[in-house]
């Protein structure tokens, strides 16, 4: 009975945008959310990147004109991608060994199906523990 990516709530903490909208709409999207990261995705709906706050104050620090610069230049590319049919083990195994600065899940034709957040990872660990302790 392992838990699988699918388990779990991936739909909070995060909203998407395109790989060639500007950080001037990222920085809008970014402050209606309380917390979390906007994920970069191309046409095709494939993940790209991922921006949060350090990206946004790195672009300030370098004085891009937000409403030409592209998300592409400042996204962050160290995700793991993940899909929902993988169990919570196997992902927070390779969570810890690699490290990412973010967590991705993707459905059978390779396409963004959430984000693994922090919250995430705590429930993952909190049910693989449970279920280990029911043996199971």
């Amino acid at each position: 009975m392992a838990k699988t990516v699918a388990d779990l709530d991936l739909d909070d903490e995060h909203m998407t945008i395109g790989i060639d909208d500007s950080i001037a709409e990222a920085s809008g999207r970014l402050l209606t959310m309380t917390g979390g990261i906007l994920v970069v995705l191309d046409e095709d709906s494939k993940t790209k990147g991922v921006i949060g706050h350090r990206q946004f104050l790195k672009a300030l620090s370098e004085n891009v004109d937000a409403n030409t610069s592209k998300c592409s230049e400042w996204m962050e590319m160290d995700f793991l991608e993940v899909k929902l049919s993988d169990t919570l083990k196997s992902v927070l195994s390779e969570v810890q060994k690699r490290g990412p600065q973010a967590v991705v899940a993707t459905d059978t034709n390779g396409e963004f199906a959430g984000y693994f957040s922090p919250g995430d990872y705590q429930e993952a660990t909190n049910l693989v523990q449970s279920l280990k302790s029911l043996s199971l």
